[in-house]
């Protein structure tokens, strides 16, 4: 997170001025801000991920309604990166697990803005529903009923791991009742992933709003009812707002004012190197028959990528294990 400073010396209000520079500087790259208002205790996260959820879905061939559960799963860790200390390498892991066709679904985001994700079935055929009049895909009905669980990494030894029942399989109602129960943080979370004719991500992003400590009633109430009235993120995104007009249009009536920004990609940890302590854990027996076959691709689930291992590499794990056995 670049921190614009204190929040009383360099709370910057989003002019025309710092609009344009924001517009500048990230133009088409995906980023989040953290907004506020000047006259009470509100503040929101809102995020733009539509490369990051295409990324997601050329890395794992996902079908359209598998590419939206997963855009709305990495969308919703980066928003739950709030529950964190920016810049840090604390990282949060949403976990869905329902009894839906899609599977299993996980996304990891640190607190950088780094996020990587999977589902366990990335073919999954459509399934669509028509709501106010407009055929839009059955996200409940891929993910279906189950658990969801966060973990939070706050690099102080073991993770706080809390769980919560799926309540609409929509993930931003589901966040939003996670914050609610274990975190007893009232908020407003919106998310949406727009896929186009071609399956590509048009348009992706979230909002996490909520009332700080101190917030009036009358606050609440106006933040409630301008969440209500928004139309749905991923369209607001296709028209070409950016995390800072739609800041503004949560925080109507109020003076908005732009806190702290970063940059958001998808980056996953894995490397060759990770990849070979798999093999370096596999019992003698099968590394020599992996190595008589030629030898072994190993698949990271995060992201896609293969590393393969020559007979030869499959060799010298095979001494190194041996060396650590005498």
């Amino acid at each position: 997170m670049r921190n614009l400073g204190s929040r009383k010396e360099f709370l910057k209000e989003l002019t025309k001025d710092v609009k344009r520079d924001l517009r500048n500087y990230f133009q088409d790259r995906d980023y989040g801000i953290i907004a506020v208002t000047r006259e009470d205790a509100l503040r929101a996260f809102v995020v733009r991920t539509t490369n990051l959820c295409e990324i997601a879905r050329l890395r794992h061939k996902l079908s359209p309604i598998a590419t939206a559960v997963l855009g709305r799963a990495l969308t919703g860790a980066l928003l739950l990166t709030s529950l964190l200390k920016h810049g840090t390498e604390q990282r949060v892991l949403l976990r869905i697990e329902g009894d839906g066709p899609v599977g299993l679904v996980v996304a990891e985001a640190n607190a950088k803005g780094e996020v990587r994700g999977f589902v366990q079935n990335p073919d999954v055929p459509t399934f669509t529903k028509v709501e106010n009049g407009r055929k839009k895909f059955d996200i409940a009905k891929a993910v279906g009923k189950g658990v969801l669980t966060v973990v939070k990494d706050l690099g102080f030894g073991t993770p706080y791991e809390s769980s919560v029942p799926i309540v609409s399989g929509e993930i931003a109602q589901d966040i939003a009742y996670y914050l609610l129960k274990s975190e007893q943080i009232p908020s407003a979370v919106g998310i949406g992933v727009l896929v186009g004719e071609t399956g590509k991500v048009e348009a992706a992003g979230g909002f996490l709003a909520q009332p700080l400590p101190g917030a009036s009633e009358r606050a609440i109430d106006k933040l409630e009812k301008n969440v209500k009235s928004l139309p749905p993120v991923s369209s607001l995104i296709k028209e070409g707002k950016r995390p800072e007009d739609i800041a503004e249009m949560i925080f109507k009536g109020f003076t908005t004012e732009l806190l702290a920004l970063k940059e958001l990609s998808f980056k996953c940890k894995c490397s060759k190197e990770v990849a070979g302590r798999s093999l370096f854990a596999m019992p003698k027996e099968e590394l020599e028959s992996l190595k008589k076959e030629g030898g072994v691709s190993i698949k990271c689930n995060f992201c896609g990528e293969e590393y393969f291992f020559s007979p030869e590499e499959i060799d010298e794990i095979l001494k190194e294990k041996e060396k650590g056995t005498n």
